[in-house]
């Protein structure tokens, strides 16, 4: 999830949990990732507020009536060990995005409550298992921040463990977090990454040119263990349609798909 329009974020996730603890949070540091995503991280005040890999955020912003739904980018221990999450919000008209595009500045303030039930957690009486990330657009925001989850995850394993992710977007300048995803994937051992580019032809030889294929999921699904793998997908709901049906005609169980849509603003 990446923003919702009016107050269907609220009504869409009504049915979701939440948390209880609501904290104040205060914008430290804000950028440009592309032309049309701003990187927010903020500092967190209640030292009760948690959260899970994938999760998203309700967004309560002064003087703005509409509550932002907003997925985390960053993993649990940039919470744990820096106080710190980090957003990455597309620009719309919607007005909780809107805000952040055009009024939000660092010391701003805001309120924060986590939710949802779209998440990477593997505790350790489980069986560990592979994992792969389809990502449509900001819809990597929630699996940026499971990759990183996993690789501090791979550390304590009890076997070796593969992630494969799979991002697209409509050019380069939108592949946000392209550099910090191929440094993780470099540096953790069987982490694999493929980018596309859907609608500019990208400058680089490592980013292909053109949509995620059912060929393109089929090759990552047979480089993990399919039975001992779960797979996430964010994006826009056409993606989430297109991948889902990929990812059945693989012969991966129902079970192990896990998805979250990534709610256009209309």
């Amino acid at each position: 999830m990446s923003t919702s329009s009016g107050d269907d974020h609220l009504h869409r996730t009504a049915t979701k949990p939440r948390h209880e603890v609501v904290t104040n949070a205060e914008i430290q540091e804000m950028k440009n990732l592309s032309q049309t995503v701003k990187l927010l991280k903020l500092d967190i005040s209640n030292k009760q507020f948690a959260f899970k890999a994938g999760q998203w955020v309700d967004m309560f912003i002064p003087g703005v009536d509409t509550v932002g739904g907003f997925s985390m980018a960053s993993p649990p221990h940039i919470l744990t060990e820096f106080g710190q999450i980090h957003l990455a919000i597309k620009y719309s008209e919607h007005p909780p995005a809107h805000w952040i595009h055009t009024q939000c500045q660092e010391g701003s303030k805001v309120k924060l409550r986590v939710g949802g039930d779209f998440y990477y957690d593997p505790v350790p009486e489980t069986e560990p298992r592979d994992l792969l990330l389809l990502a449509g657009g900001v819809g990597v925001n929630p699996l940026f921040s499971m990759l990183q989850h996993f690789a501090i995850c791979q550390t304590r394993s009890i076997r070796d463990l593969s992630a494969h992710m799979l991002f697209s977007a409509s050019c380069e300048d939108e592949l946000i977090f392209k550099d910090e995803l191929i440094n993780l994937a470099q540096a953790t051992k069987n982490v694999q990454l493929n980018l596309f580019c859907t609608q500019a032809k990208p400058a680089v030889a490592n980013i292909s040119f053109g949509r995620i294929q059912e060929s393109d999921v089929h090759s990552a699904i047979s480089r993990l263990d399919k039975e001992k793998a779960d797979i996430f997908l964010c994006g826009p709901s056409p993606f989430i349609e297109a991948m889902k049906s990929h990812c059945s005609s693989a012969g991966v169980s129902q079970n192990s798909i896990h998805y979250e849509t990534w709610w256009l603003p209309e």
